[in-house]
């Protein structure tokens, strides 16, 4: 019995079937999957972003939110994720965790583990300056200007937590977005 049929041995069908069915998934079917789902997720006027359970902060609008909640959203989870809001190149980010002392402190703790890992950004930073919130919260900053990236370690310390807020990109951007940025 002759198992052809135009010329191919028909009993390779199923495997070029299946071989064909993988083509698609992946070439068609995920990419159109991936195009049709959004990963942007822009700030709006009125939102505020949960940095702990107790505190929030008011981003500026059109960041995209890349990690973090709005107050009143929570993930499966019980614990916050730190936050990362992002904006072209330049991003900020936001870390909560306990700590015992003032925020010029946790300030020298991130500078001195910046030094020992040799993320350098902090080696060549400015001076240290006391920054206040709208809100009233004291914390310190310090910025840091490269060729290549510029931005500011701003620390709080609220209740026994430590907060770090961290912005960096490259100079021009961090230099137009600053009123966004200091707001």
């Amino acid at each position: 019995m002759d198992h052809r049929f135009l010329g191919f041995d028909t009993r390779v069908f199923p495997y070029a079937l299946a071989i064909f069915a993988v083509w698609l998934l992946w070439v068609v079917i995920v990419p159109a999957i991936d195009a049709a789902v959004t990963s942007e997720d822009p700030t709006v006027v009125g939102d505020r972003i949960a940095v702990t359970d107790t505190l929030s902060f008011v981003p500026a609008t059109d960041w995209n939110i890349d990690s973090g909640f709005r107050v009143g959203d929570r993930g499966a989870g019980d614990s916050l994720p730190a936050v990362s809001l992002t904006r072209s190149n330049a991003s900020l980010s936001v870390l909560a965790d306990t700590f015992d002392g003032t925020a010029d402190d946790l300030l020298t703790q991130i500078d001195a583990v910046s030094a020992a890992t040799d993320g350098s950004i902090l080696a060549i930073s400015g001076e240290r300056q006391p920054v206040v919130t709208d809100a009233g919260l004291p914390g310190v900053q310090i910025t840091f200007d490269t060729p290549r990236a510029a931005g500011s370690v701003t620390t709080f310390v609220v209740d026994g937590e430590g907060i770090r807020v961290q912005v960096v990109g490259p100079p021009d951007q961090i230099a137009n977005r600053s009123p966004e940025i200091a707001a």
